[in-house]
């Protein structure tokens, strides 16, 4: 399941927010100081919807991420399940 964590500071909380505005994001915490956004399939967070300057949005990705990256730029956050292994299909 792709997954952003984000650190539970005042100023990544609008991202935290414009996640819970899509409502398709399954949002857990804060726990341990993060908090862990999450979905099937691939998750997408526009920049625009947060409000964030370029470099909080780029610093906002620092506590890392589960998936595949597709698109991570000034405009957008996109990951993708990881994809399956070929021993693992096996």
């Amino acid at each position: 399941m792709p997954s952003l964590y984000v650190l539970d500071v005042p100023e990544f909380a609008p991202l935290v927010e414009a996640a819970r505005q899509n409502g398709g994001f399954d949002i857990a915490g804060p726990k341990a100081g993060y908090f862990r956004i999450a979905t099937e399939g691939q998750l997408r967070i526009h920049r625009a919807d947060t409000g964030l300057p370029e470099a909080l949005w780029f610093g906002a990705f620092t506590a890392g991420y589960d998936g595949e990256e597709l698109v991570i730029d000034c405009d957008q956050f996109w990951i993708g399940p990881k994809p399956k292994s070929d021993a693992a299909a096996q």
